[in-house]
């Protein structure tokens, strides 16, 4: 399958003004980008906006806008009164000459450059008011230059037309059902048969066998003749210039309707049946509609017959039925469909899979959709020289480059201080080096959030067990292994505050990763986080690694905590009291040698048996508050405090 991608528009920005829950909203866009968030949150809003800008909705059908989807501040607000709906679509080259020619030249009535005169750039404006002339929410459609004003209209509606070709929608549902979509009145089942060709000779030959095979199935049972007879005597009846005559169709009389009487067998394996798709189960159903999708829009760009061409597709929910395994299979599937793709998703397992540049992430904060995103890269006040161009040749070249619209060095990730100290040594002539120093310590602290290759590389090995769900969380506890995440758990079960039921993810990262990310994905994606590790010099190895990625002293402060100095949890269980309790549980465990045994050789055993013992200290915790509030304090109180609202 031959991607168009790179030759045509896509959407780079989207912004949102009054539209449902959204009051003021810019998004980037890529080549994929997936929503995630609570539901009501507005992923589906932001998918409809678009949506409505790219389908042209209004006219005698409709405007595409309803009063209920003016945003409303107030409940009881009137939304006639209220600030109009504005959605604002940018596509943007991404280098010079991206775009197809011919394609330019089409649009070229719409089309302007970019502040720099670099690149192409198209932007579109869709507004509705309220239009008391008209009594009726008024749309209205312009083109943008990149100052944002709206160019002069000119054979606006060649422009609309070529528009809309060069940006085919095509829109997916949660609700779908493959029921209505695999009819031929549906728009993409129904346009793929029609589509068809089939050559003269094989058309005749194949109404030739119809006929003969109708005719014998007509005469096998003398009552179906009988059926014809009575049923045309209905002609003699009708006014007509002479009698007619009726026989039964059994089978289709043409070649176009042979085709539209196709329909999707499918089975499982080889061993199992065909049946019908609306016969197999409803994971199956999506999946064969998404595939359908596939299908429908090759078949337009291919009736296009032209490059520059690039299908959008908006997806609610691609997972929709399917069992974990399934959903983790599918976005190889959906990332591979020949357009840009827009999707939302409540699925931890596909998302286990989404590049983490490509998920934005969508909540509500006083009524109002907001969302957070992890920057392709961060661009610092630093000039441009031929020092930085020099120092870019080597190895720093794979993070840092230069921002073009602004001429200031850039850089695609985290750096350690020693890189910093090397970008420092570029501006050693320059007149101002303390102001190049600040800016580069600011430069370092504005990057700690940018994961590099390795981090993705690692998160997708190590962390993918939680990388799914923990973004679907409103915080992060972030602790060294299973032992105190289990002991977290049962203490938010104790206390009345179940950690799930508030939202509360709990991450090992010795197991999902390393202590430097999550702090910085969590910074990111504006999730409130917390950090609780052992008081031994791991506990401060994992500091180290939190303030080498760019994080400073007062960020940590109330954040990051450890254990008494010294001590990793089994040292704090035992200096908290809890021996006796834990040599019982490890001889239940492990031998009953564990009751006498030389406490050094029992603190041996236990930090051996971590998940062992911690597994049944785990239940008991759970069961009894009292027990609970004599756990480690650190635990305790950080659940306390969030269960309290005061972290």
């Amino acid at each position: 399958m031959r991607s168009h991608y790179g030759d045509g528009m896509r959407i780079t920005r989207l912004h949102i003004e009054n539209f449902r829950s959204v009051r003021n909203l810019d998004i980037e866009l890529g080549e994929t980008t997936v929503l995630i968030g609570p539901n009501n949150a507005g992923k589906t809003a932001i998918l409809d906006a678009v949506r409505i800008v790219l389908t042209r909705r209004w006219g005698q059908r409709g405007t595409g806008f309803t009063e209920n989807d003016v945003h409303r501040p107030e409940p009881d607000g009137d939304p006639r009164t209220l600030p109009p709906v504005r959605i604002v679509i940018a596509m943007e080259e991404s280098r010079s000459g991206e775009w197809d020619p011919d394609m330019v030249a089409a649009l070229e009535d719409i089309i302007t450059v970019t502040a720099d005169r670099m690149r192409n750039l198209l932007t579109v404006q869709v507004t509705c008011a309220w239009s008391e002339e008209k009594e009726a929410f008024d749309p209205a459609w312009q083109f943008l230059d990149s100052a944002g004003v709206p160019l002069r209209e000119r054979r606006r509606a060649i422009n609309l037309t070529g528009f809309f070709s060069y940006m085919p929608l095509f829109w997916l549902g949660a609700l779908r059902d493959a029921t209505n979509e695999f009819t031929p009145r549906s728009g993409h089942w129904g346009r793929l048969l029609r589509s068809v060709r089939i050559p003269d000779e094989l058309e005749a030959e194949a109404l030739r066998i119809l006929a003969e095979l109708d005719a014998r199935i007509a005469a096998a049972d003398p009552r179906l003749a009988e059926i014809a007879e009575m049923i045309g005597q209905a002609t003699r009846v009708a006014i007509g210039e002479g009698p007619g005559g009726a026989r039964l169709a059994t089978l289709p009389l043409g070649i176009e309707e042979m085709l539209q009487r196709t329909g999707i067998v499918l089975r499982n394996e080889e061993l199992r049946p065909w049946l019908p798709l609306g016969h197999h189960g409803q994971g199956l159903q999506s999946l064969a509609v998404i595939f359908l999708f596939q299908a429908a829009v090759l078949q337009q760009l291919a009736e296009a017959e032209r490059p520059g061409v690039e299908a959008v597709f908006a997806i609610e929910e691609p997972e929709a039925h399917l069992h974990p395994q399934a959903a983790r299979t599918l976005w190889e599937h959906v990332q591979a469909l020949a357009g840009q793709k827009l999707m939302s998703t409540h699925s931890p397992y596909f998302l286990q899979h989404v590049p983490l540049r490509d998920i934005r992430l969508v909540c509500l904060r006083g009524g109002c959709t907001e969302i957070a995103t992890l920057p392709r890269y961060v661009v610092s006040d630093l000039p441009w020289n031929d020092a930085v161009n020099g120092f870019l040749n080597g190895s720093a070249g794979r993070i840092f480059f230069r921002d073009e619209p602004t001429g200031r060095v850039a850089s695609r990730s985290w750096f350690d201080m020693a890189m910093a100290t090397r970008v420092l040594r570029c501006y050693r002539r320059d007149p101002d080096r303390a102001a190049r120093t600040d800016q580069v310590r600011q430069f370092r602290h504005l990057c700690r959030i940018l994961p590099t290759a390795e981090d993705e590389e690692e998160l997708g090995f190590h962390g993918r067990r939680v990388r799914g769900e923990i973004f679907f969380a409103r915080r992060w506890i972030m602790v060294e292994g299973v032992t105190e995440y289990l002991l977290l758990h049962a203490l938010g079960k104790a206390l009345g505050w179940p950690l799930d039921d508030h939202g509360v993810a709990v991450i090992d990262f010795q197991q999902s990763g390393n202590a430097g990310i999550y702090p910085a994905l969590a910074e990111a994606f504006g999730i409130p986080w917390n950090m609780i590790v052992d008081g031994d010099h791991e506990g401060e190895k994992f500091r180290r690694q939190i303030i080498d990625r760019g994080f400073d002293d007062e960020e940590l402060e109330g954040r990051f905590v450890t254990l008494t100095p010294q001590n990793d949890l089994e040292d704090q269980l035992l200096a908290d009291g809890h021996e006796q309790m834990l040599r019982e549980i490890l001889a239940d465990i492990g031998g009953r040698s564990a009751l006498d045994c030389p406490p050094d050789e029992f603190r041996a055993r236990l930090k051996n048996r971590k998940t062992g013992y911690m597994g049944v200290l785990s239940l008991r915790v759970a069961a009894d508050e009292a027990l609970a509030r004599r756990m480690p304090a650190r635990f305790v109180d950080l659940v306390t405090a969030l269960r309290d609202g005061a972290a």
